[in-house]
């Protein structure tokens, strides 16, 4: 029998290595993590797995982060955390009007999520 999961996220980064890092460290922890590189993947995969949170880079090619996010609020309802380089005020003040649970300034520690 599988061991219960700490819950289902979905990682959204367009960089591969802070992707794989990511989810790596979420999986060692105890979490089932679906990843994406982009913000139409990252949607499709929300709305067939349904997970817990979503993780989101804010600048990534095609949808933004921020897309995703205004689509998992009003038709997924997934709570969202962004990760992203960027923390400049119009960025912060986009992701508080946004909802987002939190946001996290890269490079992050895995440790700061779980």
């Amino acid at each position: 029998m599988a061991t219960p999961t700490k819950g289902k996220v979905l990682v959204v980064d367009d960089d591969r290595l802070v992707l794989a890092t990511v989810t790596h460290g979420l999986s060692q922890a105890g979490f089932d993590v679906i990843d994406a590189d982009n913000g139409d993947d990252a949607i499709l995969l929300a709305r067939q797995h349904k997970p817990d949170l979503a993780l989101l880079d804010i600048r990534m090619e095609g949808k933004t982060g921020f897309d995703v996010a205004a689509y998992l609020r009003e038709y997924c309802q997934i709570p969202f955390m962004f990760l992203s380089a960027f923390s400049d005020d119009a960025t912060i003040a986009q992701v508080k009007a946004l909802g987002a649970v939190t946001y996290l300034v890269k490079p992050l520690d895995v440790q700061q999520i779980v």
